[in-house]
């Protein structure tokens, strides 16, 4: 005597099929995000622009002020217009 619909024997099955594409997506989902979190110049990590996006410049005034293409009178000079 069969009880129900018949589909009882199916569900194990669907449970498998649901279990595996939910699986295949958390694992597509993780590649992707470590992969754009990996990329260079994406997201807001590193970047030193303190929301007022002149963290580059201010990073290329410190560059050249330590390779001395600038005197310590240019450079506070030139910070302070960054400002």
């Amino acid at each position: 005597m069969m009880h129900g619909s018949g589909f009882g024997l199916m569900w194990p099955m669907g449970g498998m099929m649901l279990g595996g594409f939910l699986l295949t997506a958390l694992v597509v989902g993780l590649v992707v995000w470590l992969v754009v979190g990996a990329a260079p110049g994406r997201g807001t990590r590193g970047d030193d622009t303190g929301g007022d996006g002149l963290g580059g410049a201010r990073r290329i005034l410190a560059e050249r002020f330590a390779r001395g293409e600038l005197d310590a009178d240019e450079y506070a000079r030139l910070r302070n217009a960054l400002r």
